[in-house]
């Protein structure tokens, strides 16, 4: 959440903020709130003004009972609850309008003005064969290899993943279909094991960098996803869980990633500076409706209702968020490179930024040379105070003051698309998938299929 003072300083900077894509500005509208925000202001000094009247004529009355003071101090009491109503009303709306208010870049620079997805920009790229480039453009395919580095010379057509899953039998979307509808996915046999080969590597090198690992509940009560900005923004993504049949008939939602329970875990909590950064990461299912992206992606499993991720989560000091950014950046790098999947590196636009929360993002977009084609493969965000102020979680510094804390989140990998990226450039002419080098090791094999 912004910080109010903030808007009522910086009026028009969050309204080019907005009106660049940011926000809906029928729902964030910085005139209406500012309207509100004065008529809140006047309400909550007539509130305390009344409520001073008849806190002092209530003392006056103690041992001298006045029947006109007791009238006034009746009326000083109806007045107070009109005025409180009324408070109430306006702090409603306020708050309404408040809650759309997206965060704030971290820099023109690190968070460039733009519309969409034509105005991010392309940082570098990085190839097996080339190693690390600049990539000058937007979204250009220049530099990437027409052919894998790892098919063989006899593949001459090279498949789409789920053509290539269903083959070896490890992918069934036809069976899903009939168990759960469409989106979802059956892996079975090597898949399988490949998918853990990933989470055993990631898991060492994460725990080798000081994380600590976490296995969060998946299903929240609201706080939790209006906390990290899921809500009101997302809220069609999420799945509900009726509360009729929940203890207490609470209404709990299924996560859509373990960003939620992972913060909430820092919920109203004040940590020592000297505890800082707190970096923690949770492999877990994720539920997701997919709203608005009903015919793009349909085939296999680059789009699904339920995936498995490792999602890193960091909690800060404001000095710490940039480079906890980049240090978690540097992982998913290491990811890629280590898996020899083609990758480039784009910094994403006021327009095309995400959720709210988001105040500088770097997406990781993996090649598919089958496709000819980038997939993203996860995001980078360092989401300042923003979750940190709805979620209330402060630090003490040495001095002794309270401050809010920053908060940073990466996807790490979202296990389907992870497997996606590694069928389409280790496929081979046979229809197998050689198995990365870095994960012969954990599956006991050098081909899946064989």
């Amino acid at each position: 959440m912004l910080d109010p003072k903030f808007i009522r300083e910086n009026a028009e900077y969050v309204k080019k903020i907005i009106e660049s894509g940011r926000s809906k500005p029928e729902m964030a509208n910085v005139e209406q709130w500012l309207f509100l925000d004065k008529e809140r202001s006047q309400l909550i000094q007539d509130a305390d003004a009344l409520r001073a009247e008849r806190n002092d004529l209530s003392k006056s009355l103690k041992g001298k009972p006045d029947p006109t003071t007791i009238e006034k101090v009746k009326r000083l009491k109806v007045d107070l609850e009109t005025k409180e109503t009324a408070l109430n009303e306006v702090e409603e709306k306020w708050q309404a309008i408040l809650d759309w208010m997206p965060n704030m870049p971290v820099s023109e620079e690190l968070m460039p003005f733009g519309k969409g997805e034509e105005d991010n920009v392309v940082l570098k790229a990085w190839t097996p064969e080339k190693g690390e480039y600049q990539k000058p453009g937007v979204f250009e395919t220049k530099g990437m290899p027409a052919r894998s580095k790892h098919w063989d010379e006899a593949l001459k057509e090279p498949k789409h993943h789920l053509d290539l899953g269903q083959a070896l039998g490890v992918i069934d979307t036809e069976q899903s279909a009939k168990v759960s509808g469409s989106r979802f996915a059956y892996l079975k046999g090597d898949l399988v094991l490949m998918q853990y080969a990933l989470q055993r590597l990631i898991f060492d090198e994460l725990i080798r960098r000081g994380f600590t690992p976490i296995i969060p509940p998946l299903m929240v009560r609201d706080r939790a996803l209006y906390g990290t900005s899921h809500f009101p923004e997302q809220r069609d993504q999420v799945y509900q869980v009726k509360g009729d049949y929940v203890e207490d008939e609470m209404e709990l939602n299924l996560v859509g990633s373990s960003e939620p329970t992972n913060f909430a875990y820092f919920m109203d909590k004040t940590l020592n500076e000297s505890e800082l950064p707190q970096k923690v990461f949770a492999y877990t299912p994720c539920f997701r409706s997919e709203v608005g992206s009903w015919g793009k992606d349909v085939r296999g499993i680059k789009r699904v209702h339920q995936f498995d991720k490792i999602e890193m989560n960091a909690v800060c000091a404001p000095s710490q968020s940039e480079e906890v950014f980049n240090e978690f950046l540097a992982i998913n790098e290491w990811l890629w490179q280590a898996l020899e999947i083609p990758y480039q590196l784009v910094l994403k636009c006021t327009g095309d930024a995400g959720y709210h929360a988001s105040a500088h993002q770097i997406d990781p977009e993996g090649w598919l040379p089958s496709q000819q084609e980038f997939m993203e493969l996860g995001t980078d965000t360092n989401t300042t105070d923003f979750q940190a102020r709805r979620l209330n979680i402060k630090y003490r510094t040495s001095e002794g003051d309270k401050k809010l804390c920053h908060t940073v989140n990466d996807t790490c990998i979202a296990m389907g698309r992870a497997l996606i990226a590694i069928m389409d450039n280790y496929q081979q002419s046979d229809g197998t998938i050689k198995i990365p080098e870095l994960l012969k090791s954990f599956i006991g094999k050098d081909y899946l299929g064989k």
